[in-house]
């Protein structure tokens, strides 16, 4: 062989040799490339995966607290609600007892006060029971209340309505009746 056969085959082992570093350093690389670019893609779906679960727990925590909310507000509707019918009741009550009863209150009442000078006010429905009794107080003909009655004078009324006298002690007695209601 020949001086320039010799070279030519020793370029050619030369720049085969440098094919295969290069095509390996290639290989390296792209794999180096290609695990970056699987390693981000891995990362990323990790944080969107991350990021979706805390958005569904943070959906799914709301969704519970309203619902712990409208089932307590439900709750507190329906005490309502049973508060308010037993009121009514007591004053249905209070209002159908009978007049000898309703008259011994207000003898009861006059006898705490001052009864000069003073005028009853009774449901128009207790009017005439009230005048038979002869109570030894002036007695308002025209002007009536819904329930219970009042004593009025120049400086002072003294209010025995049963519904107002409910309402007074509606914050008192709602939680008592409550508890006792649950039990």
């Amino acid at each position: 062989m020949s001086n320039i056969d010799n070279i030519i085959e020793k370029l050619k082992v030369e720049a085969n040799e440098k094919i295969d570093i290069i095509n390996r350093e290639a290989e390296e690389k792209s794999r180096e490339v290609k695990e970056e670019i699987l390693l981000a893609a891995r990362t990323q779906r990790d944080k969107i995966l991350k990021d979706s679960q805390d958005k569904a727990d943070s959906i799914y925590s709301r969704i519970s607290e309203n619902a712990e909310i409208r089932i307590r507000d439900q709750r507190l509707s329906e005490r309502q609600k049973l508060i308010d019918r037993v009121f009514d009741l007591a004053l249905k009550k209070l209002n159908s007892r009978p007049d000898d009863e309703f008259i011994l209150e207000v003898k009861k009442a006059l006898e705490g006060v001052n009864a000069e000078n003073m005028t009853l006010r009774v449901p128009k429905s207790r009017l005439e029971a009230v005048k038979k009794q002869n109570l030894g107080i002036k007695i308002d003909e025209e002007n009536f209340v819904e329930n219970g009655f009042i004593l009025t004078s120049e400086k002072m009324n003294y209010n025995f309505n049963y519904k107002d006298i409910l309402n007074d002690n509606r914050d008192q007695l709602g939680p008592q009746l409550i508890e006792f209601l649950s039990k």
